[in-house]
């Protein structure tokens, strides 16, 4: 995969960057043009972009043998990850015909390549899930309402565990997994995982037959299923699973529906068990209690206080986005003391202020299409149903198709640990 990608990159990037910066911003402006954006999206931004120079031009015009009369090459940032699009626009149909079918031959995926009349939008990367949904954003492929995915992963089965080791244990498993277990790997993986305390169970959001939202599967087929009280929440236990360097775990397939709103209908009502406190959710602290008065100074709604409490999580704002330990879960307290933290840590402030403020919330987690692994929050709201809201955004990445919730809870505990890269594919669009 990555000679094919490079070789489009020597093609178009490396020439495009010898045109200097002072086509920066007809780049820029142009992209913006041809996805009839006026701004980018939430969750987009430019890095660089160039057009390129008509003898630039010419020259890969002859060495891809199609007329070509214009190019441009833009770095953006999409939720996160960097991906590049070169926008190629044909003398003629035919050329743009020609251009499609060279360049697509050199691509690992279809959706590294489209073809839209005369334009061929060509997005340099290794994910094709990051080129579809930078193909939605930009408008180049119609954006769906509703996305059904297919999220197969090997998952530990976590009794207890410790979240500051998960990141790292992950990418333990990953180099295993790659054929790369030395003596070292393998220690280390020992070492961590004494930290965990490892079961037979997995617990995940319900499956949704009626609706036909969600439905799980797993190998070794699970010995008994119990669903909590409330019916949203279902937990699966297994007899001997399989182990890989000594930790116990399952294969989990699990067909999920995303749709635009970001919101799961139930009959559930707010209850102590969505506005007390937890270990991890202190809410009941009078430090963090006095800050989620103040915050919310004003609001009576639970909208207008989740929609206040999402803005004073506007990363940046009052608590920085980052830190030193990739994947992090310091505990609500230390971030708001230390100022910065990653999508757990935002979604346990969020969380834990919403609970002081009186707002009935819960975590959820899963995978964010297109970028990896996400933590989040959901307000239950009467007459509508359950509200996704990311706090890592402070709002402004709204959840929608690309948030795959799969893993719920109301108590903060939520011992999620692969031990293979999950493969997310898309079934259906509607």
């Amino acid at each position: 995969m990555r000679r094919t990608l490079l070789l489009s990159s020597l093609v178009l990037c490396v020439m495009a960057l010898a045109c200097g910066e002072g086509r920066f911003s007809a780049g820029a402006d142009q992209l913006l043009k041809d996805a009839s954006l006026k701004e980018l999206p939430a969750g987009c931004f430019i890095n660089k972009s160039f057009v390129l120079s008509q003898d630039q031009t010419a020259a890969i015009a002859q060495k891809l043998g199609a007329s070509i009369a214009r190019i441009s090459n833009t770095s953006l940032i999409v939720q996160g990850r960097p991906i590049q699009v070169n926008l190629v626009d044909a003398q003629t149909d035919a050329d743009a015909v020609r251009l499609h079918t060279v360049l697509s031959r050199m691509k690992s995926d279809p959706a590294f390549c489209l073809r839209k009349g005369k334009r061929i939008i060509e997005y340099v990367g290794e994910d094709p899930a990051l080129a579809i949904k930078t193909s939605y954003e930009l408008g180049f492929i119609k954006k769906p309402k509703r996305i059904r995915y297919r999220i197969t992963a090997n998952v530990a089965t976590v009794a207890k565990a410790e979240y500051m080791s998960f990141n790292k244990l992950f990418n333990l498993f990953l180099t295993v997994n790659g054929g790369i277990a030395d003596d070292r790997t393998t220690s280390e993986i020992a070492e961590l995982c004494k930290s965990f305390q490892f079961g037979d169970t997995i617990t995940v959001r319900a499956p949704d037959s009626k609706a036909a939202r969600s439905k799980y599967s797993f190998s070794p087929a699970p010995n008994k299923t119990q669903e909590a009280q409330h019916g949203e929440v279902a937990t699966y236990s297994f007899r001997k699973p399989p182990r890989v360097l000594g930790v116990p775990y399952v294969v989990l397939t699990a067909d999920i529906t995303a749709d635009a709103t970001g919101v799961t209908p139930t009959s559930r009502k707010a209850d102590q068990t969505l506005l007390g406190p937890t270990e991890w959710w202190p809410s009941d602290d009078p430090e963090i209690a006095a800050l989620a008065k103040k915050i919310t100074a004003g609001k009576e709604s639970i909208d207008s206080k989740v929609q206040a409490i999402l803005q004073w999580l506007t990363p940046g704002k009052n608590i920085e986005f980052g830190g030193p330990v990739v994947g992090s879960r310091w505990g609500v307290k230390k971030v708001l003391k230390q100022g910065y933290g990653h999508c757990w840590d935002f979604a346990d402030c969020f969380v834990t202020l919403g609970r002081a403020a009186g707002v009935p919330c819960r975590q959820v987690g899963g995978w964010l299409y297109g970028t990896s692994g996400h933590i989040w929050a959901e307000v239950l709201i009467s007459g509508e149903g359950w509200r996704q809201v990311d706090a890592t955004g402070g709002g402004k990445l709204e959840c929608g198709i690309y948030h795959i919730p799969y893993f719920t809870t109301e108590t903060g505990e939520m011992p999620i640990l692969y031990v293979s890269m999950p493969e997310l594919r898309i079934l259906d669009t509607e």
